[in-house]
């Protein structure tokens, strides 16, 4: 119960009720964002300058390799007349689209939008400076390093883009005399370089399909979103929180010890339905965003499907890295010590 006294106003001949001072903090700070405690800048920095200069890295290395590294591994296709009437000419054959979803917006967006939900639950809820500074690191731990390790693959694997006969408006060779004309019987097999006259970056492009980019980043970002939802919230195992998380550190790691979970919030009853909800959303959101490469023949349903792989094997990676556990209700919402 919140502390009132009463002081008399002498003019108005009655008692009037005032607030404590912890009540009007309490108040404030539904509205005010803040941090209970916070280091200095200078600590900060000297503590994660590190993290961050390896997450820029990363980064800059998967930019530098997308944009001027050559293939590693030639692709070789088959071309005679009438190819794109074939079953494969319909699978490599697909008009080129402008992107639905460009990289940047893709990249901004995995990003931002996780930042910004897990930063507004840390200024008004947890109000603790470790947890949300843990899962901004963490954030991007997931995000730089599937980029970096998708990018690898791209330029050693890759793949046709279900576009690239669009892209790549190859120019059929004559017949070579005495041998049989190129034909579905009789194919001949050739590397882009051969027969394309197309840009040369767009076809560059075109033969990096596997994996998705888009779907890495989505997954490894709205899955670290996922994650750390579930850790708050406690969707899922033994602990129960009904309310927004708001507990301190402190307490959160007596009730764990003791085996109390999140500050005496703990019930065995069922799960109410929105917590599910918000669980999902950012799964959805991260399909709808690797979904819209299958839509605009970017990428194929193979590629999208192991870049959601690789972003969410990165997105557990990192969480664990910078919390206690990813599915352990005790303590997954506590980050790790420095």
């Amino acid at each position: 119960m919140p502390h009132t006294s009463i002081n008399q106003d002498p003019e108005l001949g009655s008692e009037q009720p005032t607030t404590s001072p912890a009540e009007v903090r309490r108040r404030r700070d539904v509205i005010v964002p803040g941090f209970r405690t916070r280091p200095p800048f200078r600590i900060w920095l000297r503590h994660h300058w590190l993290d961050i200069a390896t997450q820029l890295l990363c980064l800059l290395t998967a930019f530098l390799i997308y944009s001027f590294a050559p293939l590693v591994l030639p692709q070789y296709f088959p071309l005679y007349p009438g190819i794109e009437r074939t079953e494969w000419g319909r699978a490599y054959g697909k008009p080129y689209m402008a992107e639905y979803i460009t990289t940047l917006v893709s990249a901004v967006v995995s990003f931002a939008a996780p930042a910004v939900i897990m930063g507004a639950v840390s200024l008004w809820g947890t109000r603790e400076f470790e947890d949300g500074n843990a899962a901004l690191i963490g954030l991007g731990y997931a995000l730089a390093t599937g980029t970096l390790f998708q990018s690898f693959i791209k330029i050693f694997i890759g793949g046709l883009r279900p576009h690239f006969l669009s892209v790549c408006d190859p120019l059929i060779p004559p017949p070579i005399p005495g041998f049989a004309s190129p034909g579905p019987s009789n194919r001949l097999y050739y590397m882009a370089s051969q027969v394309c006259t197309g840009d040369a970056n767009k076809v560059k492009e075109a033969q990096m399909s596997f994996p998705s980019g888009h779907s890495c980043a989505a997954f490894a970002g709205f899955g670290f979103l996922g994650l750390w939802l579930n850790a708050k919230f406690k969707i899922f195992g033994s602990g129960r929180r009904s309310k927004f998380p708001n507990t301190p550190k402190s307490v959160e790691k007596q009730d764990t010890e003791t085996g109390g979970g999140n500050g005496g919030n703990q019930t065995q009853g069922r799960i109410q339905q929105w917590k599910l909800v918000m669980f999902a959303a950012p799964w959805c959101i991260a399909i709808l965003l690797a979904g819209s490469k299958v839509r605009d023949e970017w990428h194929h349903p193979i590629d999208v499907l192991f870049g959601a792989l690789v972003g969410t094997a990165f997105a557990h990676m990192a969480f664990r890295m910078v919390y206690r556990s990813v599915y352990d209700w005790r303590d997954n919402h506590i980050p790790m010590e420095r």
